[in-house]
């Protein structure tokens, strides 16, 4: 979600240069680069699904579909529920099983193109999509059936949502917010976190405080978690089986300082120079006079913020 977020922010960066290219008529060349890609991945990825066994996780998630449930012990429904739907709609096979999610991955950076267009301009729009698409995990998201596809594609619609609410909350964001709430609070617990870095980011932007620290700011809180409740409810019926799981059983955490340098040199060793980028898009993007530049900068620092201190500092104990 982060890099999503800071993606679309380095997409925008002298956007005045992509604006006079489009008034001049002549064509962005990211848009053919974007669609050819995006057409070699899909295909790519498609006779990859059908060829790859099924990874250990595909196919607990495959046995969780035979089963219908709200939650389950290890996660929500939603990727049971998509896994049990490509079965059933298209046989019982790896590539059946993998198809919902497919259709997820080739949908997630059109939205990525509609999103940064609208609040920036079409050629940061298609550099943003084309970036994603070069991202490993974003190329060959959806390659899998797992649980990372939908949760993107709700963190997404919740940032859009966001977004288009910064300028005026109307009904059709209103709307496509709850389908991400539905979406993410069906997915993964990891999706908390994109609640709590979206609801920081809101109440430190000028315009996010005025619409969600106000009058009537509970009642929109609220509304923003009940997507939860099944999850909650499910756990408090089964001991929180969920959450011990995942707090506690999987990963048995113990806070050490040497996991922020690991962090760090995690960071710097895999991708020194997308890091360099994601952080002049965040310096750039926080100082930025636009509202929707400062929230994507926002949202990508503390989202990625957050995963380091998260994912990185804390160590197994046992």
């Amino acid at each position: 979600m982060h890099v999503v977020a800071n993606a679309a922010g380095i997409a925008s960066m002298n956007t005045t240069a992509g604006a006079a290219v489009d008034a001049a008529g002549r064509a962005d060349p990211a848009r053919s680069w974007f669609i050819g890609i995006w057409l070699l991945l899909c295909a790519l990825k498609l006779m990859l699904a059908a060829r790859l066994p099924l990874f250990v996780d595909e196919a607990f998630y495959w046995q969780e579909g035979q089963h219908l449930a709200w939650a389950y012990s290890d996660l929500p429904a939603l990727t049971a529920w998509l896994a049990r739907l490509g079965v059933a709609l298209f046989g019982p096979t790896a590539l059946g099983l993998r198809l919902p999610f497919l259709l997820i991955g080739a949908l997630l950076p059109w939205l990525l193109v509609r999103m940064t267009a609208r609040e920036f301009d079409p050629a940061s729009g298609w550099r943003a999509g084309l970036l994603l698409l070069l991202l490993p995990l974003g190329g060959t998201l959806g390659l899998l059936a797992l649980p990372d596809v939908p949760l993107l594609l709700a963190s997404l619609l919740c940032l859009d949502a966001c977004l288009c609410a910064l300028r005026r909350v109307q009904a059709a964001a209103a709307a496509e917010l709850a389908l991400g709430l539905v979406i993410g609070g069906l997915t993964h617990y990891r999706f908390a976190a994109v609640l709590l870095a979206g609801g920081a980011a809101l109440l430190l932007l000028r315009e996010g405080g005025a619409r969600w620290s106000g009058r009537g700011s509970g009642r929109r809180w609220r509304w923003a978690c009940w997507p939860e409740l099944p999850l909650l409810q499910w756990n408090a019926q089964h001991a929180e089986a969920g959450l011990r799981f995942q707090l506690i059983e999987r990963n048995p955490w113990a806070f050490d300082w040497q996991g922020l340098r690991l962090g760090a040199l995690q960071s710097l060793l895999a991708t020194p120079l997308l890091l360099l980028a994601l952080l002049l898009a965040a310096w750039r993007g926080l100082r930025d006079p636009r509202p929707a530049a400062r929230c994507l900068a926002l949202c990508g620092v503390l989202l990625a913020g957050g995963s380091s201190c998260w994912g990185s500092s804390p160590t197994a104990s046992g």
